[in-house]
């Protein structure tokens, strides 16, 4: 009889054992689990952030795309304006000897104003 009771006593005890190793593996990977989720919300989180960053950096580059589009077909249009203006209105930029440069000959206003009294 105290052999049985021995025995059962020692299977009881290793499954307790059993039964406290299976619930620190349990607890253990609850707490892997949770610092998993943590992490990847972390990561989530800061993703999205440089998503927003790199969504408004692409809005910039669209307008300056858009600006540049409309500067570059200006430049484009201008030889075409003057070769009209040559063909169609006659047209024609004038010879050295035919341009006159005149420049301002007022007086200054603290000048003037001397003068005047």
């Amino acid at each position: 009889m105290s052999n049985s009771h021995l025995t059962a006593k020692t299977s009881n005890g290793s499954m307790i054992w059993m039964l406290r190793a299976v619930l620190a593996i349990l607890v253990v990977m609850i707490f892997a689990t949770a610092l998993g989720i943590v992490t990847q919300t972390q990561t989530r989180h800061e993703t999205y952030i440089e998503l927003q960053k790199l969504s408004r950096e692409l809005n910039l580059l669209k307008i300056e795309e858009q600006r540049l589009m409309i500067e570059q077909q200006t430049f484009s249009a201008t030889p075409q304006v003057a070769s009209r203006a040559v063909s169609e209105l006659g047209m024609f930029f004038p010879s050295a000897d035919s341009r006159r440069v005149i420049t301002p000959s007022a007086k200054p206003a603290t000048e003037s104003s001397q003068t005047s009294e």
